[in-house]
């Protein structure tokens, strides 16, 4: 049988970011709120102006789950390798640890009207409808892609297996004999996929993650500010021990919190 290995079909464009905490500098982007406290630190709603004035800032979230909610969402190889799907959601949990939260964890993607457009054939987990593709549990940090400590600060959600090497999905298109395995490539760079996040420092229930290429293969951004290793899809179609090629993801998704968070950079 047919095997194929993309990674990043993570078309998980769920991660819960709409929010970010306070704490020390180095310890940005995290989620939190800005609270109304006579005497706070901020003069403004979003905690972005400092003063003798009505609102603090305070880590973490109060109710930790989230979901997300997007539309066509795709995977293309730099070699022509292409799956698409009409629509995708997904949900999961922001992570407190060690007394702030970096993180999102628990988080599941299903995608639907799944296809492998080369042979114009449905895709979908083993079990479940055509066209329906479910993701492990995944979790991930917040980080910066640019502009650190400026106001065009750039800020993305890292999403990876919860489970190391395992994978971020595994499903087939049973009509022309294909199993695909999402997961790392032989490239040996970071099991994970990054999206852009936003907004950054204002309170708001929702926020928007986007995937994106800068073509064919090569995602936008590839690495978190600061770091020489590349977090790029990467494909095969000879199974895990094939040649590989990179691929990228290109989605757009937004997340909708619990309640009102801020994505503090």
């Amino acid at each position: 049988m047919k095997r194929m290995r993309i990674v990043g079909l993570c078309l998980v464009a769920a991660f819960a970011l709409s929010a970010i905490g306070a704490g020390s500098a180095s310890a940005l982007p995290e989620i939190g709120r800005c609270v109304a406290k006579a005497g706070g630190k901020y003069t403004d709603g979003n905690c972005t102006k400092k003063g003798t004035g009505s609102f603090e800032r305070v880590k973490n979230a109060v109710n930790p789950a989230f979901t997300s909610a997007g539309g066509e969402g795709k995977l293309l190889g730099a070699g022509g390798t292409e799956i698409k799907c009409t629509t995708q959601s997904a949900s999961g949990s922001y992570f407190e640890k060690l007394g702030s939260t970096k993180e999102v964890h628990l988080v599941t993607a299903k995608f639907n009207g799944c296809t492998l457009p080369l042979f114009g054939v449905p895709c979908q987990t083993k079990g479940k409808a055509e066209g329906e593709i479910i993701t492990t549990k995944l979790h991930g940090a917040l980080v910066y892609v640019s502009g650190k400590k400026t106001p065009g600060v750039v800020v993305a959600q890292g999403l990876s297996p919860e489970v190391k090497k395992k994978g971020f999905a595994e499903f087939e298109c049973p009509a022309v004999g294909v199993v695909v395995y999402v997961g790392e490539g032989l490239e040996k760079g970071h099991e994970t996929i990054l999206a852009d996040v936003g907004p950054v420092n204002v309170m708001a229930t929702t926020a928007t993650e986007k995937y994106q290429q800068v073509k064919a293969g090569q995602q936008l951004p590839q690495s978190k500010e600061g770091s020489a290793v590349i977090d790029n899809l990467e494909s095969s179609l000879s199974g895990p021990k094939g040649t590989f090629e990179r691929s990228s993801q290109v989605l757009e998704t937004v997340i909708t919190n619990s309640e009102a968070l801020e994505i503090i950079a």
